[in-house]
């Protein structure tokens, strides 16, 4: 099942990051994904976001600090250009709006349990 989770959280988020003007070769993109997989794998509920970046870090050997402040600014950049709005139209509700934008935290678990439930629907389909 990890190896399908990771190429179905690969795929899917690929595809949302690009259509928001996030690229593959933007600081941040690779920890934005690792963070969402894990999340996915292990589940939201109870997830310590501190933790999550804990893990992702080890696993590129960076602290949590650095692996916060990449999506972070990930985050900034889109806000920035307009391009959180995609979300709402990712999620089919208003999950992004300009007064009350999304933290780091609250997007990785908003981003893991749509996919979670887009693959387990794609998973019991089959």
């Amino acid at each position: 099942m990890d190896d399908n989770l990771r190429a179905f959280v690969t795929k899917s988020l690929s595809v949302l990051l690009i259509g928001m003007g996030i690229y593959p070769n933007t600081a941040g993109w690779s920890h934005l994904m690792d963070s969402v997989y894990i999340a996915a794998k292990n589940g939201v509920s109870g997830l310590s976001v501190c933790k999550l970046y804990a893990d992702v870090g080890r696993s590129v050997h960076k602290s949590g600090v650095a692996v916060e402040r990449a999506i972070r600014n990930v985050i900034n950049k889109c806000e920035n250009e307009g391009r959180m709005k995609k979300l709402n139209d990712y999620f089919g509700c208003e999950v992004y709006s300009e007064q009350y934008p999304l933290r780091a935290g609250e997007l990785i678990c908003l981003l893991a349990t749509k996919i979670l439930d887009d693959y387990n629907a794609v998973e019991y389909k089959a």
